[in-house]
């Protein structure tokens, strides 16, 4: 649509002179006339332009400004117009009563080029709207699918099962958090964000579940160092990384641990998972399908306001997350 708008002032801009030049044979006249042509045109084309590319984005896409837009729309058509006529002071004899004659055409056409940007800007929108709806469902799909890995549950059962022997009271009280966990992941999360205070929770029980089956030569050290305060955040937006921790990150014959931290600031969310690394012979879950599905919801939901990394660093394994809130 934007080739199509160039092609078409740019043929509008050329078709007198070159009229002028091959059928009335008039070289000068041809020159004359784009000369007038570009006088007339560019300016209108300079804040077409200036509205596709940023006026559009800046104050009505991310501010939600229209008072704002218009405001900045409204003194670039009186510096336009007004640089156009200084123009005309140099290469013609302009009356300067014209400038006040010629000044409600020109704001009519001004604001008819920022109504035109404004619509294919919004027609641009809506398709690439729809485009990030349909990944968006794809990802959620996803998502749904790898909500809870099933060993999890497995394994989870299988120790609080062996603890009803041993220890009746902790395995009343871990099967309380696995109910816990379940219902958070089954019901609560069923929405686009969730409260960052129940998703501390639901980490919170996941953790102490993950930890049944760690040996005495592995420790686990959980800082949550926030406050909620009505914050939102994608639901189960940690659980990979620290399932990808319990995974890779201990031994049964080896000294391992696990750090797991979460810290508020006045403009970040900053979540780290630090372990010790064993890797196993299949791909990690979070450098594997768990960490594209991480990485296209955190696109998708917060496109550039966050940054995250993954890797070995100083012979432990180190995943980073910072979501601007």
């Amino acid at each position: 649509m934007l080739i199509l708008t160039s092609v078409g002032t740019l043929v509008t801009l050329l078709f007198q002179p070159l009229w002028e030049l091959f059928v009335e044979k008039n070289p000068q006249g041809a020159l004359n006339s784009l000369g007038w042509s570009a006088l007339f045109f560019l300016p209108f084309l300079l804040l077409y332009y200036i509205n596709h590319f940023f006026l559009i984005r800046r104050f009505l896409f991310e501010e939600n400004n229209s008072k704002k837009f218009w405001a900045v729309n409204f003194l670039a058509v009186v510096v336009l117009y007004c640089l156009k006529n200084v123009v005309r002071v140099f290469i013609d004899d302009f009356l300067w009563t014209d400038f006040f004659l010629l000044l409600i055409p020109n704001f009519m056409i001004g604001f008819m080029v920022i109504g035109t940007a404004l619509g294919i800007k919004y027609y641009f929108k809506s398709v690439e709207d729809l485009e990030k709806e349909k990944e968006n469902q794809k990802a959620e799909l996803q998502w749904l699918k790898n909500q809870l890995n099933p060993h999890f549950l497995f394994n989870t059962m299988n120790n609080i099962s062996a603890q009803i022997y041993t220890n009746p009271d902790e395995a009343q009280e871990n099967l309380s958090r696995l109910s816990a966990v379940l219902r958070y992941a089954l019901y609560e999360t069923q929405v686009e964000k969730v409260p960052l205070k129940g998703e501390i929770e639901f980490m919170e029980d996941y953790i102490s579940l993950m930890k049944l089956r760690c040996s005495d030569k592995t420790t686990v050290t959980v800082n949550f160092d926030c406050e909620p305060a009505g914050e939102k955040i994608l639901p189960l937006l940690y659980v990979s990384l620290i399932e990808n921790a319990f995974k890779h990150g201990i031994s049964n014959k080896e000294e391992s641990f696990i750090k797991v931290s979460l810290k508020k600031s006045a403009e970040n969310l900053d979540f780290t998972v630090e372990n010790s690394n064993f890797p196993k012979n299949e791909n990690r879950s979070g450098s594997g399908i768990g960490l594209e599905n991480l990485k296209r919801r955190l696109e998708l939901a917060y496109g550039g306001n966050y940054k995250f990394s993954s890797g070995v660093t100083g012979g432990t394994y180190l995943s980073k997350l910072i979501i601007k809130l």
